[in-house]
Formats: C-alpha cells, sequence, structure tokens
C-alpha cells in the first residue's frame, strides 16, 4: 500500500493446511498481529486480501461481497492526512476484517451480537472519527481474542478428529483381503487393532507412509515370534521384573546388570517377555511404562556386541511403539560409552527425550517423588542390594519379587 498498510493476507486460511503448532491455545496471538488489510482511504487501489470487501470499512453482509462510495473522496485527502488515519484506525479495520469472516462462518445469530460489539459500519464511511478511548479498545480487543479463539480451537479439534480417525480406518483397511498387508496371517494381523494404530499415529504424526511401514514391521516380527508370544518361555537372562507402579498406575521395570546371566544378545527374548507382563499389568487408560536399567556391576565381556541393542531399539519404535513412558539409566561406567555411541545416533529425537542418564542417588530421590512409598521402598531395596558385595547372587534371587496382573506380590522367577 502507498501508506504503509500491509496487503494480501488470508484472514483464516484453510485449518487442514495449517501447522498443528499454531492449532491451539496461542493462535489468537499467533494470528490477531497479522491481520493486515487494506486502508479504507486506499482499497481502490491495493487489492484486497481473499474474502475481505474492497474496503472493509463497508458494511459486510452475508453472501455480498461490499463495494466502496470513497474512491473519488480518498484523492482529494492529503498523503500525510491519510498516514495518519491508516496508523489510528489499522486496529479498527483489522475488526471489522475478524468480524467478516466470522460471520461467514457462523451464519446466523452470533453474527448479530457481534454487529452490537462493534457498532455499525456506517459511522467509518466518508469521514474520519476520534480516536477511540484506551480502555474500551483493549475491551474490544479481549473480546476479538476470545470470541475468535473458541471458534478457532473447535474448527480445530473437530478437524483433527476427523482426520486422525480417517487415519486410523486407512491403517486398518491396510489388512484387508488383497490389500498391502492382506497376506499375514489372522495372528499376526490381529495386532493391527485401532489401539495400535493409534499409537503409530501418536509415534509418527501425519506421516502415514512411515506408520505403514511400521504396521508391516510389527507385523513381519509377529509372525517371527510367535511361539515367544503365545508361550512366553525363555530363558532366564536376569532380574527385569514389573517391580510396581507409578503414581499414575504406569507400571515400572527394574533389572540391574550385576544380575546378567547370558550374553546380551540372548537377553532379548527375556526383555520382551517383560514388557508383555508389564502391557499386562496397565490397567485402562495407560499404554506407556518407566524402565530402570542399572548398569552397576555391568560385564562388558557380556555385552561387547551392540547389535542385540539395535534389535531393542527397533521393537521399541515398531511393535512396543508409544508403550515407553521413560527409560532411566543409572550409573553408566565408562567402559560402556562405546555402546551408547554405537546406538545413540540411531535413537530418534522423540525418544532420546525419554532417556534419563542419572547416579544412584537421584535415582532414589527421583523414585521417592513419582511412585508410592512402597513401590519407592522396594526399588531402593533393590539397588542397595545389588550394590552389597556381601550378598551372593543366589541369596539376591530368592529375593527378586515382581508384581503380577492382580497387583499381588510374587516371586518373580518360580
Amino acid at each position: 500500500c502507498p501508506h504503509g498498510i500491509g496487503t494480501q493476507i488470508a484472514v483464516f486460511p484453510s485449518l487442514a493446511c495449517r501447522p498443528r503448532r499454531t492449532l491451539h491455545s496461542k493462535i489468537a496471538t499467533d494470528i490477531m498481529p497479522c491481520l493486515l488489510v487494506p486502508c479504507g482511504r486506499c482499497s481502490a487501489r491495493v487489492p484486497a486480501a481473499p474474502g475481505i470487501p474492497a474496503n472493509p470499512m463497508m458494511e459486510i453482509s452475508e453472501g455480498s461481497s461490499g463495494s466502496s462510495d470513497s474512491d473519488a473522496s480518498s484523492s482529494a485527502v492529503s498523503e500525510p492526512e491519510t498516514q495518519q488515519a491508516c496508523r489510528k484506525f489499522n486496529f479498527r479495520t483489522a475488526a471489522l476484517a475478524v468480524r467478516a469472516s466470522n460471520r461467514l462462518a457462523l451464519r446466523g445469530g452470533a453474527a448479530e451480537k457481534e454487529e452490537k460489539d462493534l457498532g455499525s459500519d456506517n459511522d467509518f464511511e466518508g469521514e474520519v472519527l476520534p480516536r477511540r478511548h484506551t480502555s474500551k479498545r483493549s475491551s474490544l480487543v479481549e473480546q476479538l481474542r476470545r470470541h475468535t479463539q473458541r471458534l478457532t480451537l473447535k474448527r480445530v479439534t473437530q478437524t483433527l478428529s476427523t482426520h486422525k480417525d480417517e487415519q486410523i480406518r486407512g491403517l486398518m483397511d491396510l489388512l484387508m483381503p488383497g490389500m498391502l498387508l492382506g497376506e499375514f496371517s489372522d495372528f499376526a494381523k490381529a495386532y493391527g487393532d485401532e489401539a495400535f494404530c493409534a499409537r503409530l499415529l501418536r509415534k509418527y504424526p501425519d506421516n502415514a507412509a512411515k506408520c505403514a511401514e511400521k504396521l508391516k514391521q510389527a507385523l513381519l516380527w509377529r509372525e517371527q515370534n510367535r511361539v515367544l508370544l503365545t508361550t512366553r518361555k525363555c530363558p532366564q537372562a536376569g532380574d527385569y521384573r514389573v517391580i510396581g507402579a507409578d503414581l499414575a498406575q504406569r507400571p515400572v521395570l527394574y533389572m540391574c546388570m550385576r544380575n546378567q546371566l547370558l550374553p546380551l544378545g540372548q537377553c532379548v527374548d527375556f526383555m520382551v517377555v517383560a514388557m508383555l507382563r508389564a502391557i499386562d499389568n496397565m490397567p485402562a487408560g495407560v499404554e506407556t511404562a518407566t524402565h530402570i536399567w542399572d548398569l552397576h556391576g555391568m560385564m562388558i565381556r557380556l555385552n561387547w556386541n551392540p547389535a542385540p541393542l539395535v534389535a531393542i531399539l527397533k521393537m521399541a519404535e515398531g511393535y512396543f511403539a508409544e508403550r515407553m513412558h521413560q527409560v532411566i539409566i543409572v550409573d553408566m561406567p565408562r567402559m560402556a560409552a562405546f555402546l551408547k555411541d554405537a546406538v545413540w545416533p540411531l535413537v530418534p529425537d522423540k525418544t532420546k527425550e525419554k532417556v534419563k542418564f542419572m547416579t544412584a542417588d537421584e535415582v532414589q530421590t527421583h523414585v521417592g517423588q513419582h511412585c508410592p512409598t512402597d513401590v519407592a521402598g522396594r526399588i531402593r531395596g533393590s539397588m542397595q542390594q545389588n550394590r552389597d558385595s556381601s550378598v551372593s547372587l543366589e541369596e539376591r534371587k530368592r529375593s527378586w519379587m515382581c508384581v503380577d496382573a492382580q497387583g499381588e506380590l510374587a516371586p518373580a522367577f518360580a
């Protein structure tokens, strides 16, 4: 615009095309400052924004594109006077543009209420009115912000909900006969239910191709490990067990590397069974678990190969997607740094945020804040026992207890 007023910006773009991060409670503060529309004095010379009449000062009615009678008079106004009018009524012009968009969307009763709040547009035809009082203008800002926020969030919620349901149905349709994943067995396809597809979409939002790839990998892994998943029988490789639940009823699993009995490559099945038992313990509405990996007493001769860690990572990103609330690694020795260096670059950023490195003292404080007293005491007792050189392996085995699906304590490995 010759007078410094920006133009050519839509008041409300299509919600489906906006980034998700802008569709939250801050949408009013994100969008309102961007409502730059043509000045009423020079609308004849500058094209109007999409969805806004050429002269936003004029009365805007549903189904009408509006008209301008101020073109002739605008040329008679001097340049400094026009600039002053632009600065004075920039907010009022933006407010009228917001109302125009909302009236087209509301289609009725709410428009009449806004008409009273904003006043008649006829007062702004022709002459420039005096400056509004600051308090009245602030009240108008709050009214517009609250109304725009409520309307927009309602539309966004409905749009995202519908979009998510369609994506879930799209993933599940891949399991139908004749589709991409229709050749898998009924045992494998039974895992591709609505809950698992929803977790995949949370893990990889707005990436249907990635979700379909992870769904295929999960079904293939389920086919290959059918015996393990149905019998849950495998050699005991350590003390990985469900030791309790936190204050949010999420299962807490604990293991100490001092009690490792087999090489890491033979521990993968044992860890899978432990995670399945944790899922059994999850009440309705809970889908994640907390894992505490105590690396005290770690034996490098049993853990020199990082390949099993990569296999565990693939399971966590596929078959057990969105099942991990947090992984707490306790007292990682320096000699184990090569394992982290080998696996860490493969860990997605979202998963890295869930991995916490702590000392033994920090973990004891942490569990005291996030777990019930009995569960926190059980974890602290296990950590102290594993650091007591006078306690033998057989004595530690007899003390290993787990929490079953009914919430009762039982021997972990009878």
